[in-house]
């Protein structure tokens, strides 16, 4: 009876998404790995972008099944960027400022309802193939 209450305790709801409580799995590290690599990766900091860059190509030769699955989430999280709500953090320096937070920004990309919706048919669909050795 304990390790049924303890199963039905890990698993919450987060942004109106149920994830396992713990690690991720392979796929959902990936899918929104790569969503996180693809925003750094639109950035104009070129440090960012190369690593953004970087990132992505990694996802891509270490994923398993059709890369194209990948393609929606890309185009939902530069959809979610043509908004253009990159937070700020308040810098108390001399004279205090703003400045624009984009790694913070594309960390949380993921929980934006359009680019967590893609990310979820992402992993429904790449995760029959997570499942098998890769090829």
């Amino acid at each position: 009876m304990l390790r049924r209450l303890v199963t039905i305790v890990a698993f919450v709801l987060v942004n109106g998404r149920t994830v396992m409580a713990g690690a991720r799995s392979a796929v959902q590290r990936d899918v929104e790995g790569y969503a996180v690599a693809t925003c750094l990766a639109s950035q104009k900091q070129p440090y960012l972008k190369d690593q953004g860059d970087g990132w992505a190509s990694a996802i891509v030769q270490r994923s398993h099944g059709k890369v194209s699955e990948l393609n929606d989430v890309a185009a939902a999280v530069k959809a979610e960027m043509a908004g253009g709500h990159v937070g700020v953090i308040h810098v108390d320096g001399d004279p205090p400022h703003d400045e624009e937070a984009p790694i913070l920004y594309c960390a949380e990309i993921v929980d934006a309802p359009r680019v967590a919706t893609a990310i979820d048919k992402a992993i429904k669909k790449l995760a029959p193939a997570y499942r098998q050795p890769k090829k």
